[in-house]
């Protein structure tokens, strides 16, 4: 017989979580269970219930897990770049990479969670999508400074979004070949368009 592994009590969470990521994104909802989740764990059908009382909150934790990730990387981005007029390229580049690095994180977060996420200006932040919140206060800043009209914040702001989005949709999709490197062309693919309200309104003419 296999030989059960043996974990700290907080390393058998993680790893929990990380093999429910993968299960969901292998096989799907349906025939996820903790049992399987254990099996891929290496331990009893019985020791995932010291965390998780069932399926369904292993689900949520999974999805809590991973936009604290997410949203911890776009926070340290801004602190790191902040200041720079090209903050949001920066912030485009650790959006798509993150994602990259861990493409079953968006697959699970967009496809198979409950996440919400709220596109109107004035969500609460608290019970709006965090990573959603962090990337639209800070594209509000900016229009703020730049005095960019208000009537089209909303638009900008979705615009970004979904730009930024469906590039690292793109690049974590196993059957979309691109023959270039996806993280040195994100700003490239940025500069395409230009981001008007990056530039101060008081001076044009």
């Amino acid at each position: 017989m296999k030989k059960k592994q043996t974990y700290h009590h907080n390393d058998l969470k993680k790893d929990l979580i990380k093999k429910g990521i993968d299960l969901v994104n292998n096989e799907g909802l349906k025939s996820f269970s903790l049992r399987k989740v254990a099996a891929a764990c290496g331990v009893s059908h019985g020791a995932p219930y010291s965390h998780f009382k069932n399926k369904e909150k292993l689900l949520s934790e999974i999805q809590i897990h991973i936009t604290e990730e997410f949203s911890k990387v776009l926070k340290e981005t801004i602190a790191k770049h902040g200041e720079k007029p090209d903050v949001l390229e920066h912030l485009g580049k650790a959006y798509v990479v993150f994602f990259m690095d861990n493409p079953h994180y968006f697959s699970f977060l967009y496809t198979q969670s409950n996440i919400r996420i709220d596109l109107t200006l004035n969500e609460n932040e608290d019970s709006n999508y965090g990573p959603f919140e962090i990337y639209k206060e800070l594209s509000l800043s900016l229009m703020e400074k730049a005095n960019y009209p208000k009537d089209k914040q909303k638009d900008a702001v979705i615009a970004l979004w979904a730009f930024i989005h469906g590039i690292a949709s793109l690049a974590t999709m196993k059957k979309v070949y691109y023959d270039e490197n996806w993280e040195k062309k994100i700003v490239d693919f940025m500069n395409v368009f230009n981001c008007s309200f990056l530039e101060n309104n008081n001076t044009k003419k």
